[in-house]
């Protein structure tokens, strides 16, 4: 019987994927920003402010935080980002009310959660083996995902019995475990694979990352509006426990990954990508009508199965197309791509929800998500690196 692809992962990988978990379960804690927020008087154009502004002051740093990972090491990103993070949130328990110490603290998050994220993300592609890229890259996925089940639905917890101060020293304690695994990681290897041959086309590989990067914008608007949205949605329309949406949505995720995980290195990145970007708008089309917590979960089933797919199997697509010299800038791109969607939705998009309300927004990011099925089905096909690889 062929062994699955999570055994032939080397022990730098599952380091690598356990440290981003332990980060992740202080991270995904902030899914509950909105609702904190709106326990301090605010709505949803502000809650969405607040989201938005962490994400906005990462992909500032973004250019910039691409160039030093391929200059001065992945390692040391992901380490300093944990550590910085681990510090944010215990600022947080001096932050009571919405104003600038709360923005200015957001941004030093955003910041650091790129450092953080980019790092592990990029060492994740540089230990996967290259037979099974894509199936290593969605298991690496999977330490993201599991957090979105248990860190909210454990936060929302903690914060009914402690109070959300609680909350914000789990998730300091939490990253600083994922500060020292992450010192613990060897200095990783050079890119296998990748796109080093010299007769490549440089504007045909720049066309096929860009084209992937839009498409991710995208849909990043998409995860966004439910990320950001829905546990606001849910609290407004006393529809139950948001923990339940996020639960539901990781488990599909993280079941999707577990079963078909490997199928875009059988069948193609493409054959995989098209129809999970298809299913995330079907997802976003359910969420702009469903004012019922069975109708929220089976939105976020929808979510999930596409989530499952369309993340892990796109940043494979993107290391395809990279070279041992420009990994760290092509993976800063794609993670910060559907970063800038998640930011943009999260900071723009809660003055729709207030002023015209949620239909109104769903219906908008659902336009944003079709428009990048366009981009991405009109972009460079693997047939085209094949091509030239082979000429």
């Amino acid at each position: 019987m062929p062994r699955s692809p999570a055994h032939s992962l080397s022990r730098p990988f599952i380091t690598v994927a356990v440290a981003n978990f332990l980060y992740f379960l202080n991270f995904a804690f902030f899914f509950l920003m909105p609702v904190w927020v709106l326990e301090h008087g605010g709505g949803e154009e502000t809650a969405g402010r607040v989201v938005g502004v962490g994400g906005i002051a990462g992909l500032v740093a973004l250019p910039f935080i691409g160039w030093f990972l391929d200059r001065f090491g992945r390692r040391r990103f992901m380490i300093s980002g944990a550590l910085v993070a681990a510090l944010c949130s215990l600022a947080f328990l001096r932050v009571e009310t919405i104003g600038p110490e709360l923005y200015a603290l957001r941004v030093v998050q955003g910041i650091s959660f790129t450092c953080a994220f980019t790092g592990a993300q990029t060492l994740a592609v540089l230990f996967a083996p290259i037979e099974r890229r894509g199936a290593a890259i969605g298991w690496f996925g999977i330490s993201t995902i599991l957090t979105h089940a248990i860190s909210p639905a454990i936060g929302e917890e903690i914060v009914r019995r402690w109070g959300f101060d609680a909350m914000f020293v789990v998730g300091a304690v939490l990253s600083f475990a994922g500060f020292a695994l992450a010192c613990t990681l060897p200095r990783p290897p050079s890119l296998v694979g990748g796109n080093d041959f010299d007769d490549v086309d440089p504007n045909l590989v720049r066309r096929a990352v860009g084209t992937a990067s839009l498409a991710m914008v995208c849909y990043g608007f998409g995860f966004g509006a439910a990320q950001t949205f829905v546990p606001v949605m849910m609290e407004r329309f006393h529809l139950g426990r948001v923990g339940a949406f996020f639960t539901v949505w990781s488990v599909a995720a993280v079941a999707t990954r577990v079963v078909l995980g490997s199928a875009s290195d059988r069948l193609g990145r493409r054959a995989v990508i098209v129809p999970a970007m298809v299913t995330m708008s079907i997802a976003v089309a359910l969420l702009a009508f469903v004012r019922s917590l069975p109708g929220i979960l089976a939105a976020a089933v929808v979510f999930g199965l596409a989530q499952g797919l369309l993340y892990p199997t796109m940043n494979a697509l993107v290391a395809d197309w990279s070279s041992a010299r420009n990994i760290g800038r092509t993976q800063s791109l794609f993670s910060g791509s559907y970063s800038l969607g998640i930011a943009s939705c999260s900071f723009f998009f809660g003055s729709i929800a207030e002023h015209h309300g949620y239909a109104a927004m769903f219906l908008l990011t659902l336009g944003i998500t079709l428009v990048g099925l366009t981009i991405f089905i009109l972009g460079p096909s693997e047939d085209a690196r094949t091509a030239v690889a082979g000429s």
